[in-house]
């Protein structure tokens, strides 16, 4: 009896407790003045995230939209709600979760001053740190490699799209999915692989550090939710066996990586130039480096935060690439005029077809009309940015 009580007590401690966080949120969202919408679930619950992504084909046939509170619980929701929600209630208003709040701007004035003013919304003097120890991988100096190894990519992805004949495809995002993750793979780790379309790379065994990182981002919800060590039990699906192997092989490719980089600086080599040779470079580097008048010199990011930022950096420039390239290619199926207007652009600049010869520092800053159909699906769709992440055990 008692355990049953327990049990019992475990769900209405938890309800109740979300109901006094939702209470409180409420008011001090009050203090804003602007309307507000209570949310039963925070869109960010981890929980709740898992349970769509594992189950979604149940979570498909739950009726959402039949008020606004459950409606803005659905994953991805701001894709389907769109603009709806802020020609109803304004420019500007809050969502009141248990977990936190979250204001929704649609003024572009009011969203670049809060860009303007990052610094003041930043996570204290650790996110400081992180920022300054992080910013150092990223320059002008990769575009080239990136230019280069994405053209190749894309020659394989057209050809193999062009052999289907008048069929077509059907799995236009998958096969952009593989072509960001290669691209990835090579600009960060100087790992090349040839194209493979979705098809091909289900039908054969993973073994790949790509195949790791593959295997990651595609479940990159539930694995940030439960356990690592979950994923290598013998009584889960062999699925998520495959997901521990996973998360085993990429995380000692990591730490081969960093072993690798650390060694050759302390024998005073040139680095590998990869992602993870900058950053553990640069922090490296910024071991003396004083932050400011009077303070002391910034300390390193240890091992695991070393995984923890080249985690984010995959699932951010893997996620937002392929699915604003994917966006790209389906608006311009649907406004062939649009097609037109960036060939005579790409013919005029580019009219040898030998993509090899296609320099990055000559070509790419005239491709304007190319980068404004890229950017366009930015603005008109709401793409996902990773803003936590959690350490891999």
């Amino acid at each position: 009896m008692d355990l049953l009580l327990l049990v019992a007590l475990l769900p209405l401690s938890w309800i109740s407790y979300s109901i006094y966080c939702l209470i409180h949120n409420y008011r001090e969202a009050s203090r804003l003045g602007i309307p507000i919408i209570c949310v039963p679930i925070s869109p960010d619950n981890q929980l709740w995230i898992a349970l769509q992504t594992a189950f979604p084909s149940l979570f498909k046939r739950l009726p959402f939209d039949i008020c606004a509170p459950t409606r803005h619980c659905r994953l991805g929701w701001e894709f389907r709600d769109r603009y709806k929600t802020h020609e109803r209630l304004g420019d500007a208003w809050v969502a009141v979760t248990p977990w936190r709040n979250w204001i929704y701007i649609a003024q572009a004035e009011a969203a670049a001053e809060v860009y303007a003013r990052n610094r003041d919304f930043a996570q204290g003097a650790d996110w400081q740190r992180q920022r300054k120890l992080t910013a150092t991988p990223f320059n002008e100096q990769k575009s080239p490699l990136v230019w280069s190894e994405a053209l190749r990519q894309a020659n394989d992805m057209l050809h193999s799209w062009l052999s289907h004949g008048p069929d077509g495809i059907t799995a236009t995002s998958e096969d952009v999915r593989t072509l960001a993750l290669d691209v990835l793979a090579f600009a960060g780790f100087q790992k090349s692989y040839p194209w493979q379309s979705q098809q091909t790379m289900r039908e054969r065994t993973a073994s790949t550090y790509r195949d790791s990182l593959a295997i990651i981002l595609q479940n990159v919800l539930i694995i940030l939710v439960l356990p690592a060590r979950f994923f290598s039990m013998p009584f889960v699906p062999k699925r998520w066996q495959q997901v521990g192997w996973a998360l085993r092989a990429f995380k000692k490719y990591m730490l081969d990586q960093i072993d690798d980089e650390k060694r050759s600086i302390s024998d005073g080599e040139a680095g590998s130039k990869t992602l993870v040779s900058n950053l553990v470079r640069a922090v490296e580097n910024q071991q003396s480096t004083v932050a400011g008048p009077g303070s002391q010199a910034l300390k390193p990011l240890s091992v695991d935060e070393i995984l923890g930022n080249i985690f984010v950096f995959n699932f951010a420039g893997h996620d937002t690439t392929a699915i604003t390239f994917t966006t790209a290619i389906y608006s311009l199926v649907a406004y062939p005029e649009v097609q037109d207007w960036i060939s005579d652009e790409i013919n005029f600049y580019l009219p040898d077809d030998d993509s090899s010869t296609w320099q990055y520092e000559k070509t790419f800053p005239k491709l304007q009309r190319c980068l404004a159909v890229l950017v366009s699906p930015t603005t008109l769709f709401r793409l996902p940015l990773p803003q936590h992440t959690t350490i891999i055990q």
